[in-house]
């Protein structure tokens, strides 16, 4: 021990290696028994009373760093008193006061520190230590050590509380740090609610108040993260946690709220609405009309929303603070709300001017603070309103005055509750107040709503009051809302003006969520029955006198998607719509079947992650798929064409498989591993006789082929289906087996069949599923060897050995090649990268040069199959490492490269950039840039457009390297802004919004020189032939016109 200790006092510093090395070795003795803390206190005697105030610090702070580490069981009640004894006794000791106080902090955790202990400790403090002349670590130290005795000694401490009291005032007094600031925030307000204060009320109040407000600003690299929010929301609760404080702080605040300073105002406003209910009506009667004059004044010329919320929170609070008074039996809350109430309805009285809705929002808050409140407000005003909007003809007018009686549903929301956020403690047969006017609410609002040739502004507003009534507590019954409901249907269904019928149906899918079986009862069958079902039908609607053939049933498919989400509309929606594809099926009607498909896919995709969903894979996929494989089993189409069915169409197999996609990935473990044994009998074995199946004896008498859809022999129809299986099989979870006994054989067997076939939707759905299988693959040997021999090997000879190669299968191979690639790349296996070698090795080829280079968007881009929806392995940094690992070789590449294929290695980059990270981007730019400002002089239409939308990003981000290019860049956007040969409508866009977004970013001085060569210029794209392009040019033109001097911020 003597060793140690003499070791470590001629250390250079308390923070070197050696230092913290020789404090683990003093502490694993202790733990160990062979030394205790009495024995190294004893070593460490001479050092503690050395003359030599450096010396004398450096034991103290061994003998604390030593404390910090050791374990509980080693130090026993009567270590802990001598050791506390020690510690107090030497806070004299200026110097060593730091080390000290680290080390009581340390006392202070263990559990042999006793109460006894922390009265001794906050005394030796308040008498010995000057806190506020110490640094701020040190001062940190003496607020951790009264966090932990205020937590732990609260009893001993409030002993002598006047005592405790007074000392930390004068601890706290003229502290400055943000994190000291917060802990001795808090701590205030636990003295505040155990202690009695009342003999230091002044002091408490001066010591906290004087940061009112806090204007702190975190410096930019703060390692502590403290906001100025922070602070101010533990001050607010400081300030709100007495009403002690009420008599000295309420002029306060009154006097803040008439600052110059928004932040003073703002934080006054906050503080008062927290304050308020606290310090109570006795503290607010006397203050009442100024705090009416300041805040009616922040709401009524508002210039922010934030300020006017604030204003109004503070108002709300006044008025709930006098409701809960009893005062003169509240006279003090019906006068106060008189006088706003008085004023408002003033002006009021033209609702269609400015401060009409300012005055709205003042009485819905008013009216919501609390029960008596909205009775006065509602019967004041109401009566008056209603009549007022009876008496009106002009339609503005009207539309002011139902937006002020809409405040009342709002406020009676926020109050008593609603059906989407009910109240626990209402009675379940409580009634809002605004009930007494309910007739005439309903006839007002409904009146507007369904009024012809009006103001539509002042319809929809009769729309949203419906709505918001339904979502009221207790307020109608069922077959009141089955009225409304007819009026939503209605406005869906036959509504001209959009914004309404928009409306409406958004509000029928919100309450469907609520009412659901009224809705089931009232809308659904209303569209379902739009949707023709014969073919008199499909001719002519006979309510409307109008072709149906795509005018009506899209509209009501569009709005079942929205609709029928619930459990028992979801219930009710599917057996209608499998009908009428049934029907439309039958018709070879392709847009109806279509249609009804996409609604029936749109609306799985809304309901991802219901319960429900689970249950339709044996009702919804084997009807779809009895009607995507019946009719490729009579006669081969491919030669007589007497067979037709809209299930033979790519566009209605593409949304069948996405229908499969959906309910499969909703599916468990167990349910997939069920559903894919019943695919793989289907489409690999070819098995049609499955119960799951909906082929009866008849049908199945007619069969004049087998179903084979994975072969290369097989009707184009037939392999088609193939989609339909890769979407099931690629929907599935990592951990479901596949009925295939060998991995490694199927997957040979997928990657041949895409190889041969010249089906192309075949080969790219079989691509795509060996990917998944590949990627999801979890028998790591198996994979390295099936990457090895057939990727690496056999299909990379297909498309590598032009010479003796196939020239046919070079390019399907390539595909798949790539497909697999990023199969190992998401999961940033190894292997994929040296797959990669071999793609960029392409670039130069004449034949396969272009597509590689296009195919990188594969790799890197978004995949429908390869994703985490569909259980993908996925690495969180898979495109980062991509990025790392391509950009060398492509930068390297494009040097090397002849002019011919230079442009094949801007594109790759083009969608390397366009997937990546921003913030991989920019870190990459300075060797980036000059590759792509060469992009933009190339013709490729799609890699321009990819260029400047690179560019775009950074101008915004990282615009100093913009200014150093800006003489290359400009000349080169112009010429993309012309109707050139390359530069395409979306081209020619994007150069426009990119020449637009410069103005904002880039210093004055540099872009200045270029304003007239600009506006100049743009002279060709305000004439473009295009609208969009038209459009976009004068937005940019504008732009450049008002670009006269550097920003201000």
């Amino acid at each position: 021990m003597e060793r140690l200790v003499r070791n470590y006092m001629v250390t250079s510093n308390d923070a070197t290696e050696e230092a913290k090395s020789i404090v683990s070795e003093i502490v694993s003795s202790i733990k160990s028994g062979q030394a205790t803390l009495i024995t190294l206190v004893q070593v460490l005697g001479e050092f503690l009373t050395n003359e030599d105030v450096t010396i004398r610090a450096k034991g103290t702070g061994l003998l604390s760093a030593v404390l910090a580490d050791c374990p509980q069981e080693q130090v026993n009640n009567a270590a802990i008193n001598v050791l506390v004894d020690f510690y107090c006794e030497r806070l004299s000791d200026t110097a060593s006061v730091p080390e000290l106080l680290q080390g009581i902090e340390s006392l202070t955790r263990f559990n042999a520190f006793h109460d006894e202990n922390s009265v001794k400790v906050a005394k030796s403090i308040f008498t010995s230590v000057n806190v506020q002349s110490f640094q701020q670590t040190t001062r940190h130290y003496v607020f951790q050590i009264f966090d932990r005795l205020l937590k732990h000694h609260l009893s001993a401490l409030k002993q002598a509380e006047q005592d405790f009291v007074i000392g930390f005032i004068q601890v706290m007094d003229g502290e400055k740090d943000p994190r000291n600031l917060l802990l001795a925030f808090s701590l205030v307000k636990l003295i505040i609610h155990e202690f009695d204060i009342s003999k230091r009320i002044e002091l408490l109040f001066e010591v906290t108040f004087c940061y009112f407000p806090i204007t702190f600003k975190p410096p930019p690299d703060d390692p502590y993260g403290i906001t100025a929010d922070d602070l101010k929301i533990a001050l607010r609760e400081c300030l709100s946690a007495t009403p002690y404080f009420a008599e000295l702080a309420m002029p306060l605040l009154i006097e803040k709220l008439t600052s110059s300073s928004g932040n003073a105002k703002k934080d006054s406003m906050e503080t008062l609405a927290s304050c308020a209910p606290v310090y109570g009506a006795k503290s607010i009667v006397p203050h009442l009309e100024e705090l009416w004059e300041y805040l009616r004044e922040e709401v009524v010329n508002a210039t922010d929303d934030s300020f006017e919320i604030i204003a109004l929170e503070a108002i709300k609070s006044v008025v709930a603070t006098l409701s809960s008074g009893i005062i003169n039996k509240m006279d003090h809350l019906q006068q106060f709300l008189k006088t706003i109430i008085t004023e408002c309805m003033e002006n009021l009285k033209e609702p269609e001017l400015k401060l009409a809705k300012p005055c709205g929002r003042i009485l819905m808050y008013c009216a919501m603070a609390s029960d008596p409140s909205f009775n006065i407000v509602m019967l004041a005003t109401l009566r008056v309103l209603i009549q007022q909007y009876k008496e009106s003809e002009l339609a503005t007018r009207k539309k002011g005055i139902l937006e002020v009686l809409r405040v009342f549903i709002t406020a009676s929301k926020n109050l008593y509750g609603s059906i989407e956020n009910p109240l626990q403690d209402l009675d379940a047969d409580f009634v809002t107040p605004l009930s007494s006017f309910k007739d005439v609410y309903i006839e007002i609002f409904s009146s507007a709503l369904l009024s012809q040739n009006e103001y539509n502004e002042l319809r929809l507003c009769g729309l949203l009051g419906l709505h918001d009534m339904i979502f009221l507590h207790q307020f109608f019954n069922d077959d009141e809302v089955g009225i409304i409901l007819q009026y939503f249907n209605r406005a869906v269904l036959e509504e001209t003006d959009q914004e309404i019928s928009n409306e409406a149906l958004k509000s029928l899918a919100n309450i469907a969520k609520y009412k659901s079986n009224i809705v089931l009862e009232v809308t659904l069958p209303v569209f379902l029955d739009i949707l023709p079902y014969d073919k008199d039908e499909m001719k002519i609607d006979n309510i409307h006198g109008m072709n149906l053939k795509k005018a009506n049933y899209v509209k009501t498919l569009d709005a079942l998607s929205e609709l029928a989400i619930e459990p028992i509309l979801f219930e009710a929606y599917v057996p209608q719509i499998l009908n009428k594809l049934d029907f439309a099926s039958a018709e070879i009607d392709l847009e109806y079947s279509e249609s009804l498909l996409q609604s029936l896919h749109n609306l799985l995709l809304k309901k991802t992650h219901h319960s429900d969903i689970s249950r339709y894979v044996d009702i919804i996929i084997p009807h779809l798929l009895t009607k995507s494989i019946g009719p490729s089993l009579y006669g081969n189409s491919d030669i007589e064409n007497t067979i037709q069915s809209v299930f033979f169409d790519k566009k209605v197999i593409k949304i069948v498989a996405g229908i499969i996609s959906v309910i499969t990935k909703n599916l468990n473990v167990s349910e997939q591993s069920i559903f894919i044994s019943q695919m793989f009998e289907i489409f690999v074995k070819g098995n049609l006789n499955l119960n799951y199946l909906g082929f009866s004896d008849q049908e199945k008498a007619l069969f004049s082929t087998t179903f084979y859809p994975l072969s290369v022999e097989s009707s184009s129809q037939q392999q088609n289906l193939t989609l339909l299986f890769t979407a099931a099989v690629g929907s599935c979870r990592k951990e479901v087996p596949y009925p295939s006994p060998n991995i490694s054989e199927f997957l040979s067997n997928l990657v041949e069949i895409s190889l041969n076939t010249k089906n192309e939707l075949q080969h790219h759905s079989l691509a795509q599923l060996a990917a998944s299988i590949l990627n999801k693959w979890n028998q790591e040997n198996e994979l390295n060897q099936f990457v090895e021999t057939k990727i690496l090997g056999e299909l990379r000879n297909h498309f590598a050995l032009s010479s003796t190669g196939n020239e046919v299968m070079r390019q399907p191979s390539l595909d798949i090649f790539i497909w697999l690639t990023k199969a190992l790349i998401l999961r940033t296996h190894l292997l994929g990268y040296r797959c990669v070698d071999q793609i960029t090795s392409q670039f130069n080829d004449p034949m396969l040069g272009k597509r590689a280079s296009e195919r990188f968007e594969v790799l890197i881009g978004e995949s429908d199959l390869l994703n985490k929806q569909s259980f993908a392995v996925v690495k969180t940094l898979h495109k980062q490492r991509f990025f790392n690992y391509c950009m060398p070789i492509l930068a390297e590449g494009f040097k090397l490269s002849s002019d011919e294929v230079k442009h094949n290695y801007l594109i790759a980059l083009s969608h390397l950039l366009r997937n990546i990270p921003k913030q991989v981007l920019l870190s990459e730019l300075p060797s980036l840039i000059t590759l792509l400002i060469h992009s933009l002089s190339l013709p490729d239409a799609e890699l321009k457009s990819s260029t400047i939308d690179t560019f775009y990003i950074i101008s915004a981000n990282a615009p100093h390297i913009i200014s150093e290019h800006i003489s290359s860049l400009i000349p080169l956007l112009l010429s993309s802004t012309k109707g050139d040969k390359g530069n395409t409508m979306r081209v020619r866009i994007s150069a426009l919004q990119c020449l637009g977004i410069l103005p904002n970013h880039i210093p004055f001085d540099v872009l200045f020189p270029f304003k007239s060569k600009i506006l100049r210029e743009l002279s060709a794209a305000l004439d473009d032939k295009k609208r969009l392009v038209r459009k976009q040019a004068v937005d940019c033109r504008n732009k450049w016109f008002l670009f006269i001097g550097p920003r201000t911020d």
